[in-house]
């Protein structure tokens, strides 16, 4: 069946009328896929994250806090060193193995902890000597 019979039977079966065109299908569409706008990514930090720390271990807030708040308070800090160090390696030892922000900046968090505390206990040890050797 040629092109043109095909043509004369649409005018015979639509009267006066041509039928439209037959429907594209989607393959025949893929040309326009391609240049069809498309949503961007979503972001891969949101600006709250710089705020309000989510996807940060207990652990490691614990450590950081607890290791920061060590260095400046003399006698309680001795306690607080106590409890950021374990934080700290405990958040480590659990962190996930993801390299999301909440996971990077958790590593950073239980590291300061971790760092702050040995640091106070360092301290601590070193007024210890010296008030024992005195005279």
């Amino acid at each position: 069946m040629s092109i043109d019979d095909q043509n004369d039977d649409r005018l015979r079966h639509s009267g006066d009328e041509a039928e439209p065109p037959p429907r594209r299908r989607r393959d025949d569409y893929d040309d326009y896929a391609d240049r069809r706008r498309r949503r961007p990514p979503p972001p891969a930090v949101d600006a709250t994250d710089f705020l309000i720390p989510t996807g940060v271990s207990g652990w490691s807030m614990a450590a950081c806090y607890f290791g920061i708040f060590s260095c400046f308070l003399p006698f309680i800090g001795l306690f607080m060193a106590l409890v950021a160090l374990p934080s700290g390696i405990i958040a480590l030892r659990r962190r996930k193995g993801g390299s999301t922000y909440g996971s990077v900046t958790g590593d950073i968090r239980a590291v300061i902890g971790i760092v702050c505390g040995s640091l106070t206990l360092i301290g601590h040890a070193i007024l210890l000597v010296v008030i024992l050797t005195r005279p």
